[in-house]
């Protein structure tokens, strides 16, 4: 995938670290805004305890989340986050690996470039291994992430 600085990275650049992957989109009305809030909100909590997590946020919407789309949008939360886009078919390994679902939903008499994208509004947290953590609801608090994060982090 290509991150939001014009990077090309594989899974292999975030091993050794923490990862929260939230997958969505940069037109997301609300959903989205608000997980990523959360999740920034989460690391400043953490303070130094949150220097080892890194955020992601991966598109399910590339072909309008362009490099430069995705450069201007991760600006907008925690100065750490990750945005990632790459071709469709990207998009379609990485979220089926993490099992992600996704559609495109244009309403009946919309113009074509004017649809929302159905996505899974959950965040994860990947171990440094890159193995499964945990997975946080859409709608936990910065609180609640933070404790468990810390939680996981000293082996509880």
């Amino acid at each position: 995938m290509m991150s939001h600085g014009g990077k090309s990275v594989t899974n292999v650049d975030f091993m050794g670290r923490y990862q929260i992957f939230y997958f969505g989109y940069t037109f997301c009305p609300d959903v989205c805004p608000t997980g990523l809030q959360a999740i920034s909100d989460a690391l400043d909590l953490l303070g130094k305890d949150g220097d080892d997590v890194i955020p992601i946020f991966i598109t399910v919407d590339p072909t309008r989340d362009t490099v430069p789309v995705m450069a201007d949008y991760v600006a907008n939360f925690h100065p750490r986050l990750i945005g990632l886009t790459g071709s469709q078919a990207m998009v379609e390994g990485v979220t089926k690996k993490y099992k992600i679902r996704y559609e495109k939903v244009v309403e009946p008499g919309a113009a074509p470039d004017e649809y929302i994208m159905d996505h899974t509004a959950s965040m994860l947290l990947m171990k440094p291994d890159g193995k499964f953590a945990a997975k946080f609801a859409h709608g936990i608090s910065p609180e609640a992430m933070a404790q468990r994060i810390r939680e996981i982090k000293s082996g509880k």
